[in-house]
């Protein structure tokens, strides 16, 4: 059996940064997701610290219908830097090793990710149904990187529980 390469344990401690950082940005600032930054630590937000020249897979013109295949526009990076940093950071926490990494562990990590799968498509199926219109649009980007914290968070669970367990053996 292939066994899952895994980063060093100080990874975590960088993702713990990096996804604390990008859910404050969030709570101070939710459009922040859409590209709407109205503040900036880089000045005044609206100099367009952020605005850059980008390339483009598929662009439209809102006085065009039609689309372009390729192509460079001006666009607020803001969401995409605050999406790669939270998708970084959930995979550096979720994919860290634990302090002492061995077959149980494995097995821990396996049961972890197949509950939070079912856990997030739950999570899913309930805010089809509760939630609407634009607001929408929040809970499919923060499907992006929930499973990861999900997992991240079943999975320290049962390392506690089964450290718990050990020291009252002992």
């Amino acid at each position: 059996m292939n066994k899952l390469k895994l980063l060093p344990r100080w990874c975590r401690y960088i993702g713990l940064v990096l996804v604390i950082s990008c859910i404050g940005m969030f709570v101070a600032d939710p459009e922040v997701i859409f590209g709407e930054l109205t503040w900036s630590i880089f000045g005044d937000a609206e100099e367009g610290f952020f605005v850059r020249s980008v390339p483009a897979l598929l662009d439209s013109n809102p006085n065009d219908p039609t689309f372009s295949l390729i192509s460079w526009v001006e666009n607020d990076i803001s969401n995409e830097l605050m999406l790669t940093a939270m998708l970084v950071g959930t995979y550096l926490i979720a994919f860290a090793r634990v302090k002492e990494e061995d077959e149980f562990s494995h097995q821990l990590r396996l049961e972890a990710m197949s509950q939070a799968l079912v856990y997030n498509g739950i999570i899913l199926l309930i805010f089809n149904w509760l939630v609407y219109d634009g607001l929408f649009l929040y809970v499919m980007m923060t499907q992006l990187f929930s499973f990861l914290l999900l997992f991240s968070f079943i999975f320290a669970m049962k390392i506690r529980k089964q450290r718990k367990m050990v020291g009252d053996e002992e």
